[in-house]
């Protein structure tokens, strides 16, 4: 066969990246696994991420598995601020914000910032570019007109929706729109940067394009799990895996975050419109 990979080797290293796959959807499960069985801070919280660093700095000093070290790596950043986060959202503290529409925007700041900053400075401590997380420019006009054009078509399906069917007055809808606004693109660049941009370039080099985007779909889809919407836990689980698909794909077409932020924001307009309907 000449240079080309023989049938055999072929398949082996099939198999082998779905072990990995496998693997590292086990660490993303992992996180959420403990999260709902020790909510608060303890030894199960705090192990979490102990381990996932542990292993990076295993990997690291070991030539032979020095590849594996920057997935285990987002892993630790990812898992700290998910059991971070929700030690301050959850504090006595914040918990209040969320009884009004300017407390809601101040604690979606505080949850953006408490997701972004971490991120960022443990990739810059890593040695590594902003732009290996899709901090960058990319395409920025496909991104604009695919990301503007979701944000605009859910926008008027949450005000068809809210006003002619569910009664609300167009003077308080446009009223929550700005609240509706903040809330919407601060949470979709907070969740982009967290659970596609921090992994998709770390997982390509082991799993390749397609199962990576494969990869981060699901984990994603898992951290929607809450006791709240068990009613519609499956349909809410669905639709945000194929949402993830879709942003992954996105995300890696243009190589940047801002246009997979925008139709994300796009996408929760709805979700946080019920949310904060009801709210001064």
């Amino acid at each position: 066969m000449g240079l080309e990979e023989k049938p055999g080797a072929i398949t082996k290293n099939f198999r082998f990246r779905l072990g990995l796959y496998a693997l590292f959807l086990l660490c993303g499960f992992l996180v959420f696994a403990v999260s709902s069985l020790s909510p608060d801070l303890s030894i199960g919280t705090a192990t979490v991420p102990l381990v996932f660093f542990l292993t990076t700095i295993a990997l690291h000093r070991n030539v032979r598995f020095k590849i594996y070290w920057e997935v285990f790596f987002a892993f630790f950043v990812f898992s700290l601020v998910w059991f971070a986060r929700h030690l301050i959202l959850d504090s006595a503290s914040v918990h209040p914000f969320y009884a009004t529409l300017n407390g809601n925007v101040v604690a979606q700041l505080i949850d953006t910032t408490v997701v972004i900053i971490p991120i960022i400075l443990f990739t810059t401590a890593s040695r590594s570019r902003l732009s290996s997380i899709f901090l960058k420019k990319g395409n920025l006009k496909l991104g604009s007109v695919v990301g503007l054009t979701v944000l605009a078509i859910f926008y008027l399906l949450s005000a068809v929706v809210a006003i002619p069917v569910a009664g609300m007055s167009p003077s308080r809808f446009l009223f929550l729109t700005p609240f509706l606004l903040v809330l919407a693109l601060t949470n979709g660049f907070k969740e982009e940067l967290w659970f596609r941009g921090l992994f998709l370039n770390k997982y390509e080099p082991l799993l390749g394009v397609r199962l990576s985007n494969f990869l981060q779909a699901p984990i994603f889809a898992a951290s929607v799990v809450e006791a709240e919407f068990s009613s519609i836990l499956i349909g809410i689980v669905i639709v945000s895996f194929f949402l993830g698909l879709g942003l992954g794909y996105l995300m890696r077409k243009t190589g940047s975050i801002f246009g997979s932020s925008l139709c994300e924001a796009g996408s929760v307009i709805p979700i946080f419109l019920v949310a904060i309907s009801a709210l001064k």
